[in-house]
This record gives C-alpha cells, sequence and structure tokens, in this order.
C-alpha cells in the first residue's frame, strides 16, 4: 500500500493528464505569458464545458479547444488536449504539433509525456530517447504514465534492437525503484514490467538462464502473466528443455487473457506483447 501511494506521489508530480484547474503556472512558466481578463477566463470556463459534453474523439470539441486557444495561445494544458485524443486515434502526424506547442509552453510538465508519447504510440524511438535525455539532463529522474523515465528508454533501445542500451537504461530503471522502495522486496519493489522486459532483453541477448529468472520475477507478481509464459517457454526450447518449453507454452495459451494489462492497452499493442489480436505473434501461439 505505501509502494502505491509513493507511486502515486512521484507520477502525480510528474507530467500525467490532470484535469484543468484555471491557470496556475507550471514548469517554466513563472507566471502567466499571456494575461487575460476576469470575462476572458469565463468565457474559456464556459468553452471548457462544452467541450466536455461532446465526444473526445469529434471536430467539434478540436475546435472548441481552437476557441478557447485563440484566448489563451499559450495554454500549455489545453494543446495537450488537442494533441491526446488524436494519438489515441492513431493520428499521430496531427496530434505532433499540438504536443510540441504543450512543450513549449510548459516543458517540465508535458516534455516527458511527449517522450512516453513517441516511445507506446508513434514509435519514434529516436525522437523518444532524445527528449527524455533531455528531461532526465534539465529534471533529473522520476516517473511519468506509471513508469520510470529510464523504463521507456529501455524500450525504445528495445524496439531499435540495441539491446545492451536496452538492458542499461532498464537496470537503472530496476535500481531507481530499488532506491525508491526499500522496503519492498526486489520482485514487488521493481514493477512486474521491468522484470518482463529485462526478461526479453536478455532473451535477445541469448542469455536463457537470466532472462528465465527475470521473468520469474515478473511471475511472482503477476502469477498468470501469460507474455511472460510464453518467452519462458521460449527460453526453456533454446535450452534445449523441450518438457518445460511445452508445458509452459501450454500454460501460457491457457492464460491467453492475462496479458499485458498496461491502461495504454486499449490503444496500443505493447512490444512484445503475444496475446494481443494485432500482435504480429497472435497466429503463432494459436498454433498447436
Amino acid at each position: 500500500m505505501t509502494k502505491k501511494l509513493i507511486l502515486l506521489l512521484l507520477v502525480f508530480s510528474s507530467c500525467v493528464d490532470k484535469k484543468y484547474n484555471g491557470f496556475s503556472s507550471h514548469g517554466n512558466q513563472s507566471r502567466a505569458k499571456d494575461e487575460i481578463s476576469i470575462e476572458e477566463k469565463k468565457r474559456i470556463d464556459s468553452l471548457w464545458k462544452r467541450a466536455n459534453r461532446v465526444s473526445l474523439y469529434s471536430q467539434k470539441r478540436q475546435l472548441i479547444l481552437d476557441s478557447i486557444l485563440d484566448i489563451k495561445p499559450d495554454s500549455a494544458y489545453f494543446w495537450h488536449q488537442k494533441a491526446m485524443p488524436l494519438y489515441k486515434a492513431r493520428k499521430y502526424s496531427l496530434g505532433k504539433p499540438y504536443l510540441a506547442k504543450a512543450v513549449k509552453y510548459d516543458s517540465l510538465r508535458w516534455l516527458p509525456y511527449s517522450a512516453f508519447m513517441k516511445c507506446l504510440f508513434s514509435k519514434e524511438y529516436k525522437e523518444s530517447i532524445a527528449e527524455f535525455l533531455e528531461v532526465k539532463r534539465k529534471y533529473g529522474d522520476s516517473y511519468v504514465i506509471d513508469h520510470t523515465y529510464n523504463f521507456y528508454l529501455g524500450l525504445d533501445y528495445l524496439q531499435l534492437n540495441e539491446f545492451e542500451k536496452a538492458k542499461e537504461f532498464l537496470e537503472k530503471s530496476k535500481e531507481q525503484q530499488f532506491k525508491d522502495f526499500p522496503n519492498d522486496p526486489p520482485h514487488e519493489a521493481c514493477h512486474y514490467m521491468d522484470w518482463f522486459y529485462l526478461g526479453v532483453v536478455f532473451m535477445e541477448m541469448e542469455n536463457f538462464e537470466k532472462a528465465i529468472e527475470s521473468f520469474d520475477k515478473a511471475l511472482m507478481v503477476y502469477e498468470k502473466f501469460a507474455d511472460a509464459l510464453y518467452y519462458k517457454a521460449s527460453c526453456h526450447y533454446a535450452l534445449s528443455d523441450s518438457e518445460k518449453a511445452k508445458a509452459f507454452l501450454n500454460q501460457a495459451k491457457k492464460e491467453s487473457d492475462n496479458t499485458i494489462n498496461e491502461d495504454q492497452v486499449v490503444y496500443e499493442v505493447y512490444p512484445y506483447q503475444v496475446f494481443h489480436k494485432l500482435s504480429p505473434l497472435s497466429n503463432l501461439y494459436k498454433e498447436e
């Protein structure tokens, strides 16, 4: 429970999506850049209420947000509000300039979020790496959308087949969480998704014993994690232990509904995710 509360505080203090609460300054904004009148503030409040009464993905909402930004063009939050549904609708090139505007007006809050979106949504891994490294250089290590910056850097490098660099940043993520949660056992202090991707990296580096150890750590927390079971089976097969490989593969198929359960999985397939209908491996695991 303590770890969850601390993690929530760390995430909320980073750049997660927050509700609009007026024009308090954040990040690199020491004060509102464009002062507006009380009447303009009331107009924005009215427009924002209208925006929340229409579909998140509608053109009407985009037009209402445009009207808000006509009044307050330096509002990072409302630029983000234009970008976010476009990314979720996989219209990345449309959302990208709006997200860049959010970063321009409040980099502390939105640069980590931009780097995250480029990692998991638009798959612009090199840009994501550059942005996360900039965030780390300017503001230090922290968390965004449930995980460390180092975790997402590990995923970026993993997707570029730079396995040594992926391992380096996933190890940094692990050590960061050990430091943040010193009273928890290792398999709980470090998020099971970190253990899962460490396992994937070790597997890609053909260190199958270490990969199995990492998958086992993930499975200590998420006991029916089908994707971890699948790759654990692959590692046993690589080690010529066909009996264990078959047993874990059958178990993975049985638990196929227990796949990666991150919030963003409803929008995107995660790297190396097996049990998802859009996964390139989705037909392989169905074969007997």
